[in-house]
């Protein structure tokens, strides 16, 4: 494991960008300050209910991540591979959090002081549609980073994330509940159900 985790640090080329705009929520529809964009998802206003603008971001480690799963598969190093593959999922992750992180320092530090961000969300969460990964890639910057979606959806590199997160005024109530506790698909096949006894 160790090896795979040195193995993923050293093959990626960390880059994130990020593009301020202000929106506007109205029931599952957010619009934003640029002409012709919007996303239609519940989940997505919910988690936005009372912003007034987003930061739109794009991360990415490079093409090298993937490029040392792909030799490594076709070595058949398949143990050492998955742990570079789950290695690259986790920091890539870890690079979405740092770019929150360096954008409420870079409030804090202006005139924004006690506003708070939202967790990433992007295209693929809860109900908003993959399809829209695409646009928001661009409009994130993904271009400036090496970064782009294919026609079928995927990021390229894989090992890459596309997102909104929310400004919520001071006082504004916690959304940092993660995974099913914050998604309004009830039908997904994979919620995790409390049981009951």
């Amino acid at each position: 494991m160790e090896r795979g985790i040195a193995l993923t640090r050293e093959a990626a080329a960390p880059a994130a960008s990020a593009a301020y705009c202000a929106v506007t929520v109205a029931e599952d529809r957010v619009s934003a300050a640029v002409p012709g964009v919007a996303w239609q998802s519940r989940s997505l206003a919910r988690l936005l209910a009372g912003a007034d603008a987003a930061s739109l971001v794009a991360v990415t480690l490079g093409a090298g991540v993937d490029e040392l799963i792909r030799d490594l598969f076709a070595r058949e190093e398949f143990a050492l591979a998955t742990i570079v593959d789950a290695a690259g999922s986790a920091l890539v992750h870890g690079l979405a959090e740092w770019v929150r992180g360096a954008l409420l320092q870079e409030a804090e530090a202006g005139a924004a002081a006690g506003v708070t961000l939202t967790p990433l969300y992007g295209p693929g969460y809860g109900d908003w549609k993959v399809e829209e990964q695409a646009a928001l890639a661009v409009l994130a910057g993904g271009d400036a980073i090496g970064l782009r979606c294919t026609e079928t959806c995927y990021l390229v590199p894989q090992k890459s994330l596309v997102g909104l997160l929310g400004w919520l005024p001071p006082g504004g109530r916690d959304r940092t509940a993660a995974g099913c506790a914050r998604c309004t698909l009830a039908d997904c096949a994979y919620r995790v159900r409390t049981s009951r006894r």
